[in-house]
């Protein structure tokens, strides 16, 4: 046996977007990212015939490979979602989002994301992964966010 130990780490960001929790929180539903992330495109796996679904599982292509994600908890009352995404032979990452209304058409978004090792290769990722570098993800998906609110508050 190797003796891997695996690495971790935990980012937590802030969003404040433009648009009621009801509008917002699906935006981050598998199929609700395809209107803000770029050529973010998944494969819905199972159960079939599900959009969003606690047990979900589904895929998306990554620029090193497939990954594979599962809705591991949706509260949709409360507007909390949990993922754990895998992308094989790097890491897992968990992915919490939970949004709270600030007030009549703003929303508030703490998005956290853990990272455990799978391989040294892997290790070696989640070692470079800053604070900075999560900072600046979560500035693009501010932007991207409003971007997409505000040209839906322009639609007839």
């Amino acid at each position: 046996m190797i003796d891997f130990i695996a690495r971790s780490v935990v980012f937590t960001g802030k969003i404040e977007l433009v648009g009621p929790v009801e509008l917002v929180f699906p935006l981050f539903s598998p199929l609700g990212e395809k209107h803000w992330v770029p050529d973010w495109e998944p494969e819905l796996l199972h159960p079939h015939g599900v959009a969003w679904e606690e047990g979900q599982i589904f895929r998306t292509r990554e620029e090193t490979g497939d990954a594979v994600w599962i809705v591991t908890r949706l509260d949709r009352a409360n507007h909390r979602v949990v993922y754990h995404r895998v992308e094989s032979n790097r890491y897992v990452a968990r992915v919490e989002v939970q949004c709270r209304p600030v007030m009549q058409d703003f929303t508030e978004a703490t998005i956290i994301y853990a990272f455990v090792g799978l391989s040294e290769s892997g290790n070696q990722e989640i070692a470079a992964m800053t604070e900075p570098f999560y900072a600046a993800k979560m500035e693009r998906w501010t932007k991207w966010i409003n971007d997409h609110l505000s040209a839906r508050r322009r639609e007839p």
